[in-house]
């Protein structure tokens, strides 16, 4: 509780001087991975340390706290491959006082991953993972051999482990691409059985640990407006109603009105740390280094006051990591704001 008071006065002193109140960070750990996602670039990074050490983490960490931190995510890479996992997570519990998330692809040994997930599910840490295709598509989105079997397996173990007392919320993340969409329905299926739940992202090649396939592009199709259809319906997912509603139009256009760091600058942006400790938003280059620069004082640089004037010819995006977040804290109408209600509701610890 006294974190808590803490963040809450960080929170308003950042809002009465116009910066952003940071609400959610994203803390990579290494480029490490098992996997050579075709969509992802984070392997071959080569960034410099390999991985964040708990020193290195816990440095970041005291800037974060110092400036305002609240929902954390501990992501890669592969973050099972960091030798100080289990002490770096404990420590990101204290970070984060509203919720964190372990952002993991499951690809390892169940002996590697079960004491990670016992962990977690002990200190109330949601976890996340990708199941984005079962067999030949599985095994090509994600770069890697028996793909759905070796991370649906470890679903499975991590379901079983969870005792009732835990509010960790277990999710998978379900990225659709042209390659993909026949096998969402079945993806969200197979989650549900393993005791899961399951939210919708959209293939993008926005971001610097992204890359382009053009075979993976999602196409305005009819097969895609019934699958949207078939999401909206019966609340199969954990994504809000009005994100799933404006990809088909996105998907047409490429274009929206909406983005984060134009229109929200204070309570939607979202920061990405990586384990060298660089700084990121969304697109372009770090605004920053926490090993040489408080939050504050980088916030205060005029490389962030430079990379907003950028932002302000951007397009927008429709990604859940942004768009989706912008639309939770500014729902645009009456329907909108009950929707977003029932979703957030639908995260509660029973639920998971």
């Amino acid at each position: 509780m006294l974190e808590l008071a803490k963040q809450a006065k960080n929170f308003v002193k950042n809002a009465v001087h116009d910066r952003p109140v940071n609400s959610t960070t994203e803390i990579r750990l290494t480029y490490l991975c098992t996997q050579r996602c075709r969509q992802c670039v984070i392997p071959f990074k080569g960034t410099d340390p390999k991985w964040l050490t708990f020193e290195q983490f816990k440095f970041i960490g005291d800037r974060l706290r110092d400036y305002g931190s609240y929902i954390g995510f501990i992501s890669g890479g592969e973050v099972t491959m960091v030798p100080d996992l289990d002490k770096i997570l404990l420590e990101a519990r204290k970070i984060f006082p509203v919720a964190l998330t372990l952002v993991t692809g499951l690809y390892n040994k169940p002996e590697i991953i079960r004491p990670i997930a016992e962990l977690a599910l002990a200190n109330d840490i949601n976890i996340q993972t990708s199941l984005d295709g079962f067999d030949e598509i599985g095994d090509d989105l994600r770069g890697s051999k028996d793909f759905f079997k070796v991370v649906y397996g470890n679903m499975k173990m991590i379901a079983d482990m969870k005792p009732e007392s835990s509010k960790s919320l277990l999710y998978t993340n379900i990225v659709m691409s042209q390659l993909n969409l026949d096998q969402v329905p079945e993806l969200i299926k197979r989650t549900n059985d393993a005791g899961w739940k399951a939210t919708i992202g959209m293939y993008h090649d926005l971001t610097a640990s992204t890359r382009a396939n053009d075979d993976m592009f999602l196409e305005p199709s009819e097969k895609l407006d019934n699958l949207i259809k078939y999401l909206r319906e019966g609340k199969k997912v954990l994504n809000l109603d009005s994100y799933l509603a404006g990809i088909p139009e996105y998907v047409r256009t490429h274009k929206t009105d909406i983005c984060a760091y134009r229109q929200s600058k204070v309570l939607s942006s979202r920061l990405l740390v990586m384990e060298n400790g660089d700084v990121h938003l969304c697109i372009g280059n770090p605004i920053g280094n926490l090993f040489q620069s408080s939050l504050e004082e980088i916030f205060e640089a005029e490389t962030y006051r430079q990379r907003l004037k950028e932002y302000e010819s951007c397009e927008g995006c429709w990604t859940t990591c942004y768009t989706q977040r912008y639309l939770l804290s500014h729902p645009r109408n009456f329907q909108e704001v009950k929707n977003n209600f029932f979703k957030v509701t639908k995260l509660k610890p029973e639920t998971a």
